[in-house]
């Protein structure tokens, strides 16, 4: 995957194939979460919830909330800018996405 993008400029990435590994997974959850209008879902559901700090057994014990993942499927799509760091995870996952200057 040669991408021809400045740093700093924007990018936009498209999942073209069913990611198969975790770690892709991971990485495109990391990228796409950098997105704020393909954010935005998760972090509606983030803030109709508080963490829960109670006393157990002596100590403090907080009950925090279920991480919510996003959807990454074929046709799934974001925004995101091109820093160097960004540059080297899409060329891990080039394989299941098609990355175009926006």
């Amino acid at each position: 995957m040669a991408l021809q993008a400045i740093p700093g400029g924007k990018v936009r990435v498209t999942v073209t194939k069913t990611v198969n590994r975790a770690a892709a997974v991971k990485t495109l959850e990391r990228l796409f979460m950098t997105d704020t209008v393909a954010a935005k879902p998760v972090l509606q559901r983030e803030a109709n919830f508080v963490d829960k700090p109670k006393r157990r057994g002596g100590r403090i014990w907080t009950k925090y909330t279920n991480k919510v993942h996003l959807e990454i499927a074929k046709g799934s799509h974001a925004t995101i800018k091109a820093t160097p760091q960004h540059v080297r995870d899409l060329a891990s996952v080039s394989e299941f996405v098609e990355v175009a200057t926006a």
